[in-house]
């Protein structure tokens, strides 16, 4: 089942490196970008549309991580409580016994 799994993962990421290349093939058109008062060099729609994709997916990635990193902190933090309170209970619970 491994090797099934893995076959999948190579084909689809052929795929992809085929889709993007001929992407960039068939959108050769060189354009500069302008924001407020900056301009960029004339580069090709596809080197701008590819890197824009790549910068999302980090952005994507690095928020993920940052939630992911609260919440483990969150439990982390929830986990150490619960541990004081159990102890707390057997100490009631032992003491409900002796007295």
């Amino acid at each position: 089942m491994q090797w099934l799994k893995r076959a999948v993962l190579i084909i689809v990421l052929l795929l992809v490196a085929l889709s993007t290349i001929d992407f960039m093939l068939e959108n050769q058109q060189s354009i500069a970008l302008q924001f407020l008062e900056f301009s960029s060099p004339q580069l090709p729609i596809s080197l701008f549309m590819v890197i824009a994709f790549i910068l999302g997916s980090l952005l994507g990635i690095f928020i993920g991580w940052l939630m992911t990193t609260r919440l483990r902190l969150r439990l982390m933090v929830q986990s150490n409580e619960l541990n004081r309170y159990r102890k707390e209970i057997d100490k009631l619970r032992t003491q409900a016994v002796k007295g």
